[in-house]
């Protein structure tokens, strides 16, 4: 229907336009019409030539009306579209800068499944022995960490029960609260009275750590820790660990301890500062 009235529009004024001239000159002409029939001193042919004139310029008028009134929608659209065009660049903007900082926070949250987290639980042992060790420990699911001083170039321990039967223990709790395992945790060096350890031989024993699992770290002594630590003869010791994730990236942490001297047989006081895990 739309197409119809359009074509039917498009007849007329084809009609109107054709007809137009002859209406024109059928008015001036006739000397009945006003104001055709007031007594003019011009001749017919020369007032229908400036009628023509006229209706040409009030038609130009018009056109130029036009004209001007489409420039100015034309410049309000080009205005409008030039708002929407930077107001759309803005937020273009705004969601890439958004973008990237999506994709740099799961860069982050990718690195921290594999980045190894221990929290200290505040379980410590002193001096427990082979008989008690599956009372206090689950052997299955703990890890064990064990620094000990083999004394005896010849001695052998093949199990955590010789460890806790032949030497003098203090055992720390930490958890791996990360999601992946904890790989290779082990101590390379400890600092006692801010000096290296006595002389012997030392024997650093890595262990895995799984998600959620406890680790126990051991450190055992031929001398009776626990008397020095009460006696003031032992004041601090420092434990240097390294570790890696499960792609092979290295890191480590210190674990400081405080001890002070105590007048009864109970366990020694101290306290315990652990840095944060470091990628080396």
């Amino acid at each position: 229907m739309k197409r119809i009235a359009k074509y039917l529009l498009y007849i007329m004024i084809t009609i109107i336009l054709i007809l137009f001239p002859f209406l024109i000159e059928k008015m001036i002409l006739c000397e009945t019409i006003f104001p055709f029939n007031i007594p003019i001193n011009l001749s017919k042919e020369t007032w229908f030539g400036f009628i023509a004139s006229y209706l040409g310029a009030v038609g130009t008028v018009m056109l130029g009306i036009i004209a001007l009134y489409q420039n100015k929608k034309y410049k309000e659209l080009s205005d409008s579209s030039e708002e929407k065009f930077i107001t759309l660049q803005n937020e273009i903007k705004t969601l890439t800068e958004k973008s990237v900082a999506l994709i740099e926070l799961n860069s982050k949250i990718e690195q921290a499944k594999y980045y190894p987290m221990l929290t200290n639980i505040n379980y410590s042992y002193w001096n427990t022995n082979g008989k008690n060790i599956t009372k206090k420990f689950d052997l299955e699911k703990d890890a064990f960490q064990i620094s000990y001083n083999k004394v005896n170039p010849n001695e052998m321990l093949t199990s955590y029960k010789d460890v806790f039967n032949q030497y003098h223990t203090f055992v720390y709790t930490l958890k791996n609260d990360g999601e992946q395992t904890i790989r290779n945790f082990n101590c390379k060096s400890i600092v006692k009275n801010d000096a290296e350890h006595e002389f012997g031989f030392w024997l650093f024993q890595s262990c895995d750590i799984e998600p959620g699992a406890l680790l126990r770290c051991v450190y055992a002594t031929k001398f009776n820790l626990a008397e020095q630590c009460q006696h003031g003869e032992i004041q601090s010791l420092k434990f240097q660990y390294e570790m890696e994730n499960v792609i092979g990236e290295r890191f480590e942490m210190t674990c400081d301890f405080f001890f002070f001297p105590v007048a009864t047989n109970d366990a020694p006081n101290f306290s315990i500062e652990i840095s944060p895990i470091q990628r080396l």
